[in-house]
């Protein structure tokens, strides 16, 4: 672990009895991985290179890939698959029975539901809401809940809402505050309330750039270089850091 600031951080997974956590993770404090939730469940395995930032709550049958990264207050109950540079940030929410493909990034605030299927290199904006049930409460016998599922490269941005049982095509491209009710064929564009399609444009038909997707480390973690002063935008009318 890097000797930089980082004190109240720890290397130590020996303190997780219900789970296997591979080499290289920091664990900051009042996280807990393999949360028994029922007797007998399994327990919650993380490959190597895991960032976990306070108040994280992993169950048990969990499975995480390498260089997973999680923010402050997430919770990814049981039953969750997801492969390698998958990131979920802060106040998120998985509530199990969830799967994420490689290189999936989550924003802060996004709720995803039980029964929800999500492929590799795909970003969700924050602020993001999955459904699983078009008439929750209102029927009886209840019947099985059904989620979004989202193929490969498709980027939603902040504030979309994902409506129950949709498949969202390769590529596809969700603009910020969109409402999905329907299956959305691969490359289109989507905007608004209810989402209109269209063909996506030629500037924007392309895979979601693996730097973003791929990235073991995100802009704070600690063992990369301090950036301080110089991270400070210079276009801004001249204001300073200092």
């Amino acid at each position: 672990m890097s000797t930089i600031g980082r004190v109240d951080a720890t290397t130590d997974v020996s303190q997780f009895d219900n789970a296997y956590i591979g080499e290289g993770a920091i664990i900051e404090p009042d996280v807990m991985v393999g949360f028994r939730y029922q007797d007998g469940c399994g327990r919650a395995t993380l490959g190597k290179g895991a960032m976990l930032r306070k108040g994280t709550v992993i169950y048990g049958d969990v499975k995480i890939g390498d260089y997973f990264q999680s923010g402050y207050y997430s919770v990814i109950r049981a039953l969750v698959k997801m492969g390698d540079y998958c990131v979920i940030m802060n106040q998120t929410t998985l509530e199990g029975i969830v799967r994420f493909g490689t290189g999936v990034r989550v924003m802060s605030h996004v709720y995803i539901p039980s029964r929800t299927w999500i492929g590799d290199h795909v970003f969700i904006g924050p602020g993001v809401t999955f459904l699983n049930d078009k008439y929750p409460g209102r029927r009886d016998p209840m019947p099985t809940p059904r989620g979004a599922t989202v193929r490969d490269d498709v980027m939603i941005g902040g504030g979309c809402t994902i409506l129950p049982g949709v498949t969202i095509g390769e590529r596809s491209f969700i603009a910020a505050g969109a409402v999905v009710t329907k299956d959305i064929p691969p490359r289109s564009l989507v905007i608004g309330n209810p989402g209109v399609i269209s063909p996506l444009p030629a500037k924007l038909d392309m895979a979601n750039t693996r730097k973003l997707t791929m990235a073991p480390r995100s802009m704070w973690h600690p063992e990369l270089e301090y950036g301080g002063a110089k991270s400070w935008p210079t276009e801004w009318w001249g204001e300073a850091w200092e």
